[in-house]
């Protein structure tokens, strides 16, 4: 692994400290209801992301299928880390637990295609990017049409609830151009440009995330109020 790979991922893991931090803050904070906030579920975020990318540090986890290789923690890492990411998105929206639990399985389905279009070979590793970039974009579609329609119920969350929503979908625009880019894609970037690029993507989406809802953490304030700007049918589409 070239030295400035092995730096990149050296300096992510103190990213991902960073927002260990901010997450215990959350927890430790008395100004807001901390468990109206789910705060202790971000913690898997940076922590997890911290763990895998350890491990990538001392290139510990790359497999290697036939002309084909992957870097197993970074996707264990997305496979736990952006289900939360998307499904806490819908927490703080007040969706319900079937379209919370339908975007992190439209995530998780995602991300696993895109091993199979990493380790395949052509033609099968195009239909398993059709596959993913199709799972990318229902995601985007609970995101940006099914979640507002909740959030507009929470005055006090949906300032957070917008900030987040914009940060995982502008961010995530990047992730499939990223790839169809490089080795694993049409081969016009370098593992190593690949994997410094993902680097940084992967600090930018997890520890900002973590700082936005410390910032707007009074949105879980015991005096938030909610406010029903839907039809009923939203009201009680919870149970």
């Amino acid at each position: 692994m070239a030295l400035s790979v092995t730096v990149a991922y050296g300096l992510s893991v103190i990213g991902f400290a960073v927002g260990i931090l901010i997450c215990v803050r959350l927890l430790q904070t008395d100004d807001v209801d901390t468990a109206q906030g789910g705060f202790r579920y971000l913690l898997i975020i940076p922590g997890f992301a911290g763990l895998a990318y350890l491990a990538m540090t001392f290139n510990i986890g790359t497999i290697s299928f036939g002309s084909e290789s992957i870097v197993l923690p970074r996707y264990i890492d997305w496979l736990i880390t952006t289900p939360a990411l998307v499904g806490y998105v819908g927490y703080v929206a007040g969706a319900p637990r079937k379209w919370i639990g339908g975007v992190m399985a439209a995530d998780a389905l995602m991300i696993l295609t895109g091993i199979l279009a990493t380790i395949a070979a052509p033609p099968q590793k195009w239909v398993f990017f059709v596959l993913s970039s199709f799972c990318h974009l229902s995601l985007f579609a609970v995101l940006y049409r099914v979640f507002p329609k909740y959030a507009r119920q929470h005055r006090d969350r949906r300032s957070l609830f917008e900030l987040l929503q914009n940060h995982v979908g502008l961010l995530w625009l990047a992730y499939p151009l990223v790839w169809a880019v490089g080795p694993s894609g049409l081969g016009y970037a370098s593992t190593v440009g690949i994997s410094l690029i993902i680097a940084y993507l992967d600090v930018i989406a997890k520890v900002p995330y973590v700082q936005l809802v410390w910032s707007n953490r009074t949105a879980f304030s015991s005096t938030s109020q909610a406010v029903d700007t839907e039809p009923t049918e939203l009201s009680v589409a919870d149970d």
